[in-house]
């Protein structure tokens, strides 16, 4: 190896499990610059998988973190925070997960943490919000400005109350979005490209006469039935190419987006037939969504559950969070139409997830360099 031009190590180590290239740094001088070189970072393809985070509701207790990888097998994952922090785990909760960073806020501290390296570190703090609303985060990367941006839509209890706000972990301040969408149908959000995906119904769409399908069939809240994806770069949503409804169906129902191997994936209904996975396989390209397979004996009910694609294994089969109650990790074989739970949880969070080496301290977002900053001037 030490004969080899820094080109093709650079190649060879980008191959290798992020596991793996953390104990090479130890190597040598010249092996910890390349790994923590940043080309390094965005050519290695880190395992996918999920975080699940559990709690209880022993206000003392901190919740448990596990990653689910792509063998299906559980690791568990150190508590990011350390033992001397004031934590009360009824209020910890994930925000967001985008090119293996994972968001999340305890209280009203928000947390950048990498689960691969285990560094963690504070790099915002929530406004003083009204209480009564339920919030949905999401976390992206705007390569403009190399600067992630934490999205956060909050759903009040008093109907027709919603509120979109964005913050920069560079400058730190809240500023409100508007959002031309209904956010009752908010119930996930995927990043993929830097960019975040979500699934969501126009308000006119109580009052479409379609509608009556989908009441009939699912109650009377408003499904999901279009695409919509929000750009870091100009902070605007925009509408996402949906794959062309069956033949026998008016419109599609969107039961949960993920991302398999790079690429968008959906699961949408077959009125009581069950699901059907499908992949976008060139992005943005309506043309390229192909379906996958479908899954007969799924029961999903979109106005209050979702299932999301998370990981394909060699055999074939796919794994998926089924965010419902209770909320369960589903694998389904297509060769024999069966399906088989590998982790049930009753007060659980889950969150797609790929690893990587990029470190949030390296990210200069620290909150207490910046409350230095501004004491100093």
């Amino acid at each position: 190896m030490a004969d080899l031009p820094n080109e093709i190590t650079m190649i060879i180590l980008s191959k290798l499990p992020v596991k793996s290239l953390l104990r090479f740094k130890c190597v040598s001088k010249s092996w910890f610059c390349l790994i923590s070189c940043p080309n390094l970072k965005l050519s290695n393809q880190g395992r996918q998988g999920a975080i699940v985070m559990r709690s209880t509701r022993a206000a003392i207790q901190r919740p448990s973190f596990k990653f689910v990888n792509q063998q299906l097998t559980l690791e568990e994952l150190n508590y990011p925070l350390c033992d001397d922090d004031e934590i009360y785990e009824q209020s910890c909760k994930i925000l967001g997960s985008c090119r293996g960073l994972i968001l999340f806020n305890v209280n009203e501290h928000i947390y950048l943490w990498n689960p691969a390296t285990r560094l963690c570190t504070k790099v915002l703090e929530l406004d003083d919000l009204p209480g009564d609303y339920i919030t949905h985060g999401g976390l992206c990367f705007d390569s403009s400005k190399n600067a992630y941006k934490i999205v956060l839509i909050m759903r009040y209890r008093t109907p027709g109350r919603q509120l979109v706000k964005i913050a920069s972990l560079v400058d730190k301040q809240w500023r409100k979005l508007k959002f031309p969408y209904d956010i009752h149908s908010m119930l996930r959000v995927i990043t993929l490209h830097g960019r975040l995906h979500y699934w969501a119904s126009d308000e006119d769409d109580n009052k479409d006469g379609n509608n009556e399908l989908h009441e009939s069939i699912w109650g009377p809240l408003c499904c999901p039935r279009k695409l919509t994806y929000f750009d870091p770069i100009s902070e605007k949503f925009h509408m996402f190419p949906v794959p062309e409804p069956k033949s026998d169906q008016e419109e599609n129902v969107i039961a949960g987006l993920g991302v398999l191997n790079e690429c968008l994936c959906m699961t949408r209904l077959q009125d009581d037939k069950g699901v059907e996975i499908l992949v976008m396989k060139e992005y943005g390209v309506k043309e390229s969504w192909t379906s996958l397979f479908f899954i007969r004996n799924l029961e999903i009910n979109p106005s209050s559950e979702d299932a999301v694609p998370f990981s394909v294994m060699e055999t074939g089969e796919i794994a998926l969070i089924i965010d419902g109650h209770p909320k369960r990790v589903v694998v389904y074989n297509p060769k024999n139409d069966n399906m088989r739970d590998i982790l049930v949880e009753g007060e659980t969070e889950y969150i797609t997830y790929e690893e990587s080496l990029i470190s949030p301290e390296e990210c200069d977002y620290d909150w207490s360099e910046l409350q230095e900053c501004f004491i100093v001037f």
